[in-house]
């Protein structure tokens, strides 16, 4: 028999972000509790809103399941003396289990006799396990901060007012933080806040949602998109779309309702970026456009009541108002000077305390972007690209950076080309980013992180376990994607030679550039077989790596096309087995021409024939980067006399010379072979 478990924590009104921890967490910490005390289950759900976290469970057994099962011990003789009597450990060991020591057996292991027990317990009511169990998982929900009440001796995301629990009909007596637990929950606050008691658990979602509580986060936010997009459409507009408000409102609300203010039209007059910013970041406001993308004086937002609406909305204007006058008079000012009048200031600005400030950076950026090819624009971006830093609108809304700079910039005449790069050399901000476009912006991206990894490691600031103040991993990541898929190469190692050479330039305290180059490699190659493998399969990757010199990273993406398109073909298997064993049988000899008199076999007479005719072809492909080429080339004449050789040919023969000869052979074709890929790194026999 199972029953529907409900806990619900009533508590003070929690900021968004420690609602989403919490309901994110809850539903791992209660199946693992739950397997630790033995009671099965159905779906374990979080819900919640700012006032009340819940955790449901379905299906939950009224009793735990029996316990049995052998417990092992310590060794024999450590448990008893030769003539059976027992040591301290064989008594301890039974005493823990609850058995006598007669009760005891011996049971053979690998690592000899061992000494176990059988426990048996007897499986509890649920009722009876429940209230510990969910007194600990209370525990362990995660706040980024926990406030205490009382005289201290409570401490949670916020002080607890009510505690429900109930298994199926019946009520789980328990105590927490201050309060005892019982059958009554509370409705909204403003619209519902009378008290009420709930019949059983799961009666509880459709009884709140009469209470005007839509305690579902799922739930919640499909009615807000609903009623956001009802109103949107009211106002002759689109809201702009914007994960993160969507997640953030319908975190603050318990029942969501919306509204629609305007402002003054002389206010979209400033950047698009800056009104919009001044809505979202400040106020939680939905910005609305026209369908042909022209910003609207006018926004929604989400309310925790339909009650007078008309007064939430002129407040809300009012308020809007006076933001947005701020940002207007930071505009204004910032503009009163140009960019490169900002660019002094930048000297004042500490970027790290040994790597200097964010002006002797863009000087350095100035050095890498040179060694990347550039001819002019990306070294111009890279002495503006910080500039809007000590700009007042960045000091207000630090999320516009690169795009003040490359507003002010086109106002200032600066050329279009060098203006985007100051905007687009942040990007790929996050995994959902797109990466620069064009190739000065590209190369001022790749040129910003290289000089964040080169700088960090060169101090000794290396990212370890969840630390990693200067995001050196996601800057990583950057370069591998602009090269991967944006409009350049990056040759790795000749990048952070540059960003190296740059800092030693300006007498920088940073190690040398062999260890520190070094240490990149590692973690380069760390960060890009992670991101290869979720795109490729892991096999492919490590074959390939293994051949790839660090260098460019648009030959490893042909070395990993190439490999792919490879196979796919019908000959793949065979020449893949083919090409492991000539590998294992031959890795350890060098490659030294063949001897065509010591041919014996007509086999070995073919294989050495057909290669000696293909391996120049081979190696230009090769070297000229086309793999595809190479590989195809290698399927196409190989396959035959390969499977032949090893098929009519024993290459390990007590004849010295002829073994050496075969083993030449395929030396050959092996170390051509892994010019390309490592083809004994490939999953499947050989």
């Amino acid at each position: 028999m199972s029953r529907t478990l409900l806990f619900e924590i009533g508590l003070e009104e929690l900021p968004a972000s420690f609602v989403d921890g919490a309901l994110a967490a809850m539903p791992t910490l209660a199946t693992d509790a739950l397997a630790r005390v033995r009671l099965s289950h159905g779906e374990i759900r979080a819900l919640g809103t700012p006032r009340r976290l819940t955790l449901i469970v379905e299906g939950l057994a009224e009793a735990q399941s029996d316990l049995s099962e052998v417990v092992m011990g310590p060794p024999k003789a450590a448990a008893f003396e030769a003539d059976g009597t027992p040591k301290k450990a064989a008594i301890g060991f039974a005493k823990k289990l609850g058995l006598e020591v007669e009760q005891l057996v011996i049971e053979e292991t690998d690592k000899g006799p061992y000494v176990a027990g059988k426990r048996e317990e007897k499986g509890q009511a649920a009722a009876e396990v429940l209230p510990a169990l969910l007194e600990e998982l209370t525990r362990k929900i995660p706040f980024p901060k926990s406030m205490r009440w009382g005289e201290g001796e409570h401490a949670f995301g916020r002080p607890v007012h009510w505690i429900v629990c109930l298994f199926g009909a019946d009520l789980v007596p328990l105590a927490l933080l201050g309060t005892e637990s019982g059958r009554e929950t509370r409705g909204h606050r403003f619209l519902a806040p009378a008290s009420f008691a709930l019949a059983d658990a799961d009666a509880y979602v459709d009884a709140l949602r009469e209470a005007h509580v839509l305690v579902d986060p799922a739930e919640r936010t499909r009615v807000m998109l609903e009623r956001l997009e009802a109103a949107a459409a009211d106002a002759g507009g689109q809201m702009v779309p914007d994960a993160f408000l969507v997640g953030e409102n319908a975190t603050l609300v318990e029942e969501p309702h919306v509204i629609c203010g305007s402002f003054d039209e002389a206010f979209l007059a400033l950047p698009d970026e800056v009104t919009i910013e001044v809505m979202r970041g400040h106020q939680r406001y939905f910005a609305l456009r026209t369908p042909e993308g022209k910003l609207l004086p006018r926004y929604l937002a989400v309310t925790n009541t339909d009650q007078a609406p008309e007064i939430i909305t002129k407040g809300n204007d009012r308020v809007l108002k006076a933001r947005l006058a701020d940002g207007r008079f930071f505009v204004e000012e910032d503009q009163a000077r140009t960019l490169e009048a900002m660019v002094p200031g930048l000297d004042q600005v500490v970027f790290q305390a040994k790597l200097g400030t964010l002006g002797e950076r863009v000087q350095r950026f100035a050095s890498v972007v040179k060694a990347l090819g550039d001819d002019g624009p990306a070294s111009a971006a890279a002495r503006l690209c910080k500039a809007d830093l000590v700009s007042l609108i960045i000091g207000e809304f630090p999320e516009l950076q690169g795009i003040m700079g490359r507003w002010y910039a086109l106002k200032q005449g600066v050329d279009e080309v060098v203006a985007d790069a100051i905007r687009d050399h942040y990007l790929p901000r996050g995994a959902s980013d797109a990466v620069p476009s064009a190739v000065p912006s590209a190369r001022l991206a790749v040129a910003e992180r290289a000089d964040a990894l080169v700088g960090c490691f060169g101090i000794g600031l290396v990212p370890s376990g969840s630390a990693d103040p200067f995001a050196l991993r996601r800057a990583t990541i950057g370069i591998l994607r602009i090269a991967l898929e944006g409009p350049i190469d990056v040759d790795v190692r000749a990048t952070l030679a540059a960003a190296h050479a740059a800092y030693r330039a300006q007498d920088k305290p940073v190690k040398g550039e062999a260890e520190v180059l070094s240490a990149l490699d590692e973690f380069f190659r760390g960060r890009l077989r992670a991101f290869l493998t979720e795109r490729h399969p892991t096999d492919l990757v490590d074959a390939c790596l293994a051949a790839w010199g660090g260098g460019s990273l648009r030959d490893l993406r042909a070395r990993l096309d190439a490999l792919e398109a490879f196979r796919a073909l019908p000959a793949y298997e065979s020449l893949a087995v083919a090409f492991k064993r000539a590998y294992n049988i031959a890795k350890d000899v060098d490659a030294a021409p063949v001897d065509a008199a010591l041919l014996v076999e007509d086999a070995e007479k073919a294989l050495a024939e057909r290669w000696a005719a293909v391996e120049p072809r081979v190696a230009a492909s090769t070297e000229a980067g086309d793999y595809q080429a190479a590989l195809t080339l290698v399927a196409e004449e190989l396959r035959e006399p390969i499977d032949r050789f090893f098929d009519e040919v024993f290459v390990m023969v007590d004849d010295e010379a002829l073994r050496t000869n075969r083993l030449r052979l395929l030396a050959g074709i092996a170390h051509t072979l892994t010019d390309i890929a490592h083809f004994h790194l490939l999953g499947g026999q050989g």
